[in-house]
């Protein structure tokens, strides 16, 4: 799996880190999750799809 590194506000961190205890997963977990939330949100899967159809 690719890893990553991003830069998080320290009240962003934090809530990440109680959601995390609270909901018993781990915080790459809840993030993972996030991500694939907002992908999903976006339509961001159908991208290459589209960018495909476009150029022909």
């Amino acid at each position: 799996m690719p890893r990553i590194t991003v830069e998080l506000t320290p009240d962003d961190h934090r809530a990440l880190k109680l959601l995390s205890i609270i909901e018993g997963k781990t915080l790459g977990s809840v993030l993972r999750e996030a991500i694939q939330d907002h992908l999903e949100h976006k339509g961001a899967h159908n991208l290459e799809v589209a960018l495909q159809q476009h150029n022909g």
